[in-house]
């Protein structure tokens, strides 16, 4: 099993925030998939739906998964880290047969959270192009959700982030992997 890790799951699941608290736990690098694209594309998610379409970007996240071992060799620059924690967008596992790519270069781990937690980790947000710009609702979340949640589930690992401290849930994936490698 590749021990570079790959937190997938719905937007508002903790997947940056899990993901660099258990990075330091590991000592791996951590990446955030979006922050890369925003990066290399110099413009926001946002601005590449509105400007460029959701095909180029999903493109884009399909291209972070085949490259993303020489990214973390030319974006980190603590390389005795050897793995890499890698926080994915909510939608990468769910488009161009992603998820086949994710389970190839490591392991998948699904942060799952209820509708209802979702809607209030990200209420106030008005940076997610998937669910407009304003306005969305639980109901808006549960549709997505049952789009994606066929992909996710081929995750090697569920984790649930309902009522769990962010550390607590970085401690459980860290404890499930070291049964697992």
């Amino acid at each position: 099993m590749n021990k570079n890790i790959f937190l997938i799951g719905f937007m508002g699941a903790g997947k940056t925030k899990i993901g660099k608290i258990l990075s330091k736990k590991l000592n791996y690098n951590f990446l955030d998939s979006d922050e890369v694209i925003e990066s290399n594309e110099k413009m926001t998610i946002t601005e590449l739906f509105n400007l460029k379409g959701e095909n180029y970007f999903r493109n884009l996240e399909t291209e972070f998964i085949k490259n993303f071992l020489n990214i973390t060799i030319n974006k980190n620059t603590d390389m005795n880290n050897k793995y890499t924690v890698i926080a994915t967008g909510g939608g990468m596992p769910c488009y161009n047969d992603n998820i086949k790519l994710l389970k190839n270069k490591g392991t998948v781990v699904y942060l799952k959270a209820r509708p209802e937690t979702v809607y209030e980790r990200i209420k106030e947000e008005r940076h997610r192009p998937v669910l407009g710009q304003a306005g969305f609702s639980i109901s808006d979340i549960e549709n997505l959700l049952k789009k994606r949640e066929q992909f996710y589930c081929k995750a090697d690992l569920t984790i649930y982030t309902d009522g769990i401290s962010l550390e607590g849930a970085a401690e459980e994936i860290k404890i499930f992997l070291n049964d697992m490698f």
